[in-house]
């Protein structure tokens, strides 16, 4: 699998996250990073997700 990079801390995926996908590489915020939107750090563990419309 290849490496994917955690757009929280912007370090390596830990292989025992438990959000990630068992099947591929990422887990859901690596795919709505993808898919254009921006995570957002809230603190205390919990993360938003923005989509912006053309963005």
């Amino acid at each position: 699998m290849k490496q994917v990079i955690c757009p929280i801390d912007k370090k390596p995926c830990n292989q025992d996250c438990p959000d990630r996908y068992q099947d591929r590489p990422g887990c859901m915020l690596t795919t709505a990073q993808e898919q254009g939107a921006q995570i957002i750090s809230l603190g205390g563990g919990n993360v938003g997700m923005l989509f912006s419309p053309g963005g």
